[in-house]
């Protein structure tokens, strides 16, 4: 291959990428800036810029492109490679079924506002319905083996199946009731009232700002804002921006939820400035964006030694309500388990039978096993089952979640491997780094993060998680990590 075709394999990407980017900047307005009024003229707006990019990138010249980089006899770079497998994947749909998926995952979303704000899911439904339809189509289209789902869940963690899946949540499940039982008769030894004692909303998001600053975070190439829902979105490497949402009478939504998003952003900002404006310039998968996020959020942000650094400027800011409190009685109080409705704000252990339940109403839906209209009721059931709680309405249930308003479906199973592999790859910096909990209590975390950034920030898209697993554990996925992790903590939090 000559460097000219290289370099219009390269302008492609550009072009594709800078349209995503303008899709992602007004999909980042809808959910913080975006009049209630705007909604049907930003759907349009979003659908006309990821048609445009589906036009690039399935191009008569994309094609040839495509054609020439498999002729070259397995001697493509990573990024070649990148470019072909997403030009095949985008070739395999029509362009009006983008057009039309793209402009129905706007309405939905304004859809979904609105049904949770009136705890109505019959709001939802019928776009929730034209979604399935739409996923369905793509899912034929992109082929599968076994399992419809799977042409899915390979948009957010490419390789993963059903079939792999099943084994370890079931695994994960089973040993997630079992600590359930175990802590049971100790839940008194742990208490997390101070928690909703009352907190300033401005202090709270201030204080987060400077966790996220501590952390690594570049607020140079970033900024915090509000919505509805967390999130961490990309511009570029250069334009990585999250949010977090506050309520005043529970002190772990905003600051958790920043420092989630900051784990996202981390790993954006890390990525290697030379794929800039390419394919590569992505996390490889979800699910290791997700280990990511978790891996700061919990297996540091939640440790005793993070709040032996961090209390005191915590403290500096509401010293009533923390007047009397200890870095160890905190870190039992953000450490309870308790079953609760809401995903976002769950605990570590009960977190994944959230994620589980989405998974399994998912894989119904997209396999025609299950009926729409029967979402809310069977979502209760199962919570039930599970946790042994039933939502009292749609908002605290089946419409909790924005996901499914924009298309992700087969996104939730990456929230849960996320926890594995971050499990995992903790594992491995403890072993690489022993020092590394005396470093959190000093509040020092640059090794850390320069760690993350060498062995997998830095690559973007150019490895896939199992190979990035592989490499950095030395081992592949397993729920045993986790499972350990968790009761450990669990036996330190409740004195078992």
């Amino acid at each position: 291959m000559n460097n000219q075709t290289e370099l219009q394999i390269i302008g492609i990407m550009n072009t594709v990428k800078d349209l995503g980017a303008a899709s992602a900047v007004l999909g980042w307005d809808q959910e913080t800036y975006m009049p209630d009024g705007a909604g049907e003229a930003r759907a349009e707006q979003i659908a006309t810029l990821d048609t445009l990019a589906h036009q690039h990138l399935t191009s008569d010249i994309s094609k040839k492109l495509a054609a020439d980089v498999r002729g070259m006899n397995g001697e493509a770079t990573s990024l070649l490679k990148l470019f072909v497998k997403d030009h095949d994947r985008a070739a395999k749909l029509p362009e009006e079924l983008v057009r039309e998926t793209s402009k129905a995952q706007s309405l939905a979303q304004e859809a979904w506002k609105r049904a949770k704000g009136e705890k109505n899911f019959s709001i939802f439904a019928p776009h929730l319905q034209k979604l399935i339809d739409l996923k369905i189509q793509a899912a034929e289209l992109y082929g599968y083996e076994k399992d419809r789902y799977d042409a899915l869940l390979d948009l957010f963690e490419p390789g993963m199946t059903v079939a792999q899946l099943d084994p370890v949540f079931k695994e994960l499940a089973d040993g997630t009731r079992d600590l359930l039982k175990r802590i049971e008769p100790n839940l008194k030894n742990a208490d997390n009232s101070i928690l909703s004692a009352g907190f300033d909303k401005e202090k709270q998001i201030e204080f987060s700002r400077f966790i996220a600053e501590k952390l690594g975070y570049d607020f140079n190439h970033g900024r915090l804002d509000l919505t509805a829902h967390p999130f961490c979105t990309t511009f570029a490497i250069t334009d990585v921006r999250i949010t977090t949402r506050v309520f005043e009478n529970d002190l772990r939504s905003c600051l958790f939820g920043v420092i989630h998003e900051t784990g996202h952003a981390l790993y954006e900002q890390g990525i290697d400035k030379k794929y800039a404006r390419t394919f590569a310039a992505d996390g490889t998968s979800m699910g290791i964006h997700e280990s990511q996020s978790l891996f700061w959020e919990n297996m540091v942000a939640r440790t005793e030694e993070f709040w032996t650094w961090a209390l005191p400027h915590l403290r500096a800011r509401f010293p009533e309500q923390l007047r009397d409190m200890t870095p160890r009685a905190f870190f039992k109080a953000i450490n309870t388990i308790q079953p609760s409705f809401i995903r976002v704000e769950a605990d570590e252990v009960t977190y994944n039978m959230h994620i589980i339940l989405r998974y399994h109403l998912e894989r119904d839906l997209i396999n025609g096993r299950l009926k729409v209209e029967d979402v809310p009721k069977v979502w209760a059931e199962t919570m039930q089952e599970f946790l042994g709680i039933t939502p009292e309405n749609d908002a605290v249930g089946s419409l909790q979640d924005v996901h499914w308003s924009f298309g992700g479906f087969g996104y939730f199973p990456s929230y849960t491997l996320g926890k594995l592999y971050a499990a995992m790859i903790w594992n491995q910096l403890e072993k690489e780094m022993p020092d590394v909990r005396e470093q959190i209590s000093k509040g020092e975390f640059l090794n850390i993060r320069v760690w993350l950034r060498e062995n997998i920030h830095q690559y973007g898209r150019t490895q896939e998680p199992i190979e990035i697993i592989k490499r950095v554990t030395g081992r592949t996925l397993t729920a045993r990590d986790f499972l350990e992790y968790v009761n450990t903590k669990a036996t330190n939090v409740y004195e078992l």
